[in-house]
């Protein structure tokens, strides 16, 4: 399990040290998400709905770790993330990000997604509710490390969503 803990003082920080070894063993969001960056050989991707400028440097620096040759940021067009991509986009084209927006238009509205994904490969996957933002918030976040076949699926539907989204 992956988690962000709220800062200190938090009632959730205090209470999960007295439910046993399974909180010795989460890991934190940012450890997870550079082990993934790390890990990816020749494909890393970020999808996320929610994007800001603080959350834009958290990515810059995965895809700075990363030695993959691929690198997608899978955001939707509108909105904050829109609008730190644009601020961005000389450091992602410098870092050979291609940019995808999953927000189709359909008859009442958008086919869009809420997924947070992060995928190294085939091989690895974060899928949690962690967004790529920052800010003061007191919300703890959760999600899950998996590899395997359960990666494998994840990068499936991500692929699916590569193949629909447009590029940025």
């Amino acid at each position: 399990a992956v988690v962000t803990m709220p800062p200190s003082p938090s009632a959730i920080g205090a209470a999960l040290p007295a439910t046993g070894l399974a909180y010795a063993a989460l890991v934190h969001t940012k450890d997870a998400l550079e082990k993934l960056a790390n890990a990816a050989a020749s494909s890393f991707t970020i999808m996320t709905p929610f994007l800001n400028d603080e959350g834009l440097v958290i990515a810059l620096d995965l895809f700075r770790r990363t030695r993959a040759r691929r690198r997608h940021l899978i955001i939707r067009r509108s909105g904050s993330a829109r609008a730190a991509v644009d601020r961005g986009w000389p450091h992602l084209h410098q870092l050979n990000v291609d940019i995808l927006n999953y927000t189709l238009p359909i008859e009442n509205g958008y086919e869009t997604f809420h997924a947070k994904i992060v995928l190294a490969d085939q091989d690895l996957a974060y899928v949690g509710s962690a967004n790529m933002t920052a800010f003061a918030r007191h919300s703890m976040e959760l999600g899950i490390l998996t590899d395997g076949r359960a990666a494998r699926v994840v990068a499936s539907i991500v692929r699916g969503v590569e193949r629909i989204a447009t590029p940025l």
